[in-house]
């Protein structure tokens, strides 16, 4: 009986043995099922995440799509543009190439954006090519529309593939509207024109600004000229009458060829406080009147000027100049040149830093500049170059630097 039991437990025990053993192993249905399983959502996040990718896909397409649809509205689209004539002219909604008439144009708007101008009225020269990026001294020229030095290419403005032809500076004559009709009904490019003297020079970038769509960056340009322009007024009416400087400014190989007050190339001097002594009529558009010396003997000029390239490294041993007295007391320098000579040749943006310039010679206690850090800030504002010390101190040497020894 004692043996019947105990085979009796160890049957009990090997049963429940097995059952527990197949309960720990799951079946192969069971094992086959979850497998599926973990495919099917290892394939369903594998979908969704192409899904999405496409989906991404598509939304960069489609915003390249309206870029694309922006960038042909912009080109294709026209608006109509008043310039300082009163002409309405029909032009594209987006600037972005220009053609200069000239170098008062070329300079206004190089001094905005460089990147806009497709070509040249006037190459630059050797004296200029030094303060403009290489990039653009490759650009074509193909002449200026007025001028005595009139030459225009046509065929070569047309083969640049100007948007626009913009004319600025002064009003040229009853028959401008006709010229500037004509010259876009030769090319089939419209022409802007937009006045641009000294007193004007914050509406001329006004309007500049809005032609090609850079309003903030003109605005800077034109407050920094109208705050010269007020300084210049405010010191300018704090100097005596019996204090005013009689000034000569001479040009030319001899130095014996000048510009009467009312000469936009003279403009500043009368701007800063100073006196023109050659008070003669004018007698060309270049402002430059042919003079002799015994007329500077009669006029005595306390302060005399030359311009670059004229006489000033030869005139103290010259026997012609010997007995006026501003050059006895050495009292005569020599206008900067770089990139344009800062009086007005030619009469454009130069002349802004031209009136703090010789505002500062005259009357340093007045004008009281540090002139060093004048002539960074305008060449970096207006010429698009960071001036060293070295070049600042070469621009200012017959001038400024000179008259501080």
């Amino acid at each position: 009986m004692k043996n019947f039991w105990k085979k009796t437990l160890a049957i009990l025990l090997a049963t429940v043995f097995l059952i527990t053993a197949c309960n720990s192993n799951p079946k192969p249905e069971e094992t086959k099922q979850a497998n599926e399983t973990e495919t099917v959502e290892k394939q369903e996040k594998e979908e969704v995440k192409e899904e999405e990718k496409q989906e991404e896909q598509k939304e960069e397409k489609e915003e390249e799509k309206d870029i694309a649809e922006e960038e042909k509205d912009d080109s294709s689209e026209t608006r109509i543009f008043v310039d300082s004539l009163g002409r309405e002219i029909e032009i594209p909604k987006k600037i972005e190439r220009i053609a200069p008439s000239g170098h008062m144009a070329q300079m206004i708007i190089y001094s905005l954006d460089p990147d806009i101008l497709i070509g040249w009225g006037r190459l630059p020269g050797k004296p200029a090519q030094k303060y403009i990026d290489e990039k653009y001294l490759s650009l074509p020229e193909f002449g200026a529309f007025y001028g005595k030095k009139a030459d225009l290419n046509v065929e070569a403005l047309i083969e640049a593939n100007p948007q626009l032809i913009v004319d600025l500076g002064q009003i040229k004559g009853e028959n401008m509207k006709e010229d500037l009709d004509g010259l876009q009904e030769k090319t089939g490019v419209p022409v802007i024109f937009i006045e641009a003297e000294l007193p004007i020079l914050k509406q001329t970038y006004q309007m500049l600004g809005d032609l090609v769509g850079q309003e903030e960056k003109a605005a800077k340009l034109g407050n920094y000229c109208v705050k010269v322009m007020e300084e210049a007024k405010e010191n300018s009416d704090k100097i005596a009458e019996e204090d005013k400087i009689r000034v000569y400014y001479g040009e030319g190989d001899s130095g014996l060829q000048t510009n009467p007050p009312q000469s936009i190339h003279a403009e500043v001097i009368n701007l800063v406080g100073g006196i023109n002594v050659a008070d003669l009529p004018e007698t060309s558009g270049a402002g430059l009147n042919e003079i002799t010396i015994e007329q500077i003997l009669n006029w005595q000029p306390e302060f005399i000027i030359f311009g670059p390239n004229s006489v000033y490294n030869t005139v103290a041993e010259d026997p012609l100049w010997s007995d006026i007295s501003a050059i006895k007391d050495d009292n005569y320098y020599e206008v900067p040149m770089g990139p344009y000579n800062w009086m007005g040749r030619p009469p454009a943006v130069n002349r802004v830093l031209g009136i703090k310039w010789l505002g500062n010679l005259l009357y340093p206690e007045v004008f009281d500049y540090d002139m060093k850090e004048v002539t960074k800030e305008f060449y970096s504002l207006f010429y698009h170059y960071d001036l060293t010390d070295a070049e600042v101190d070469e621009l200012l040497m017959n001038s400024t630097l000179k008259k501080a020894e």
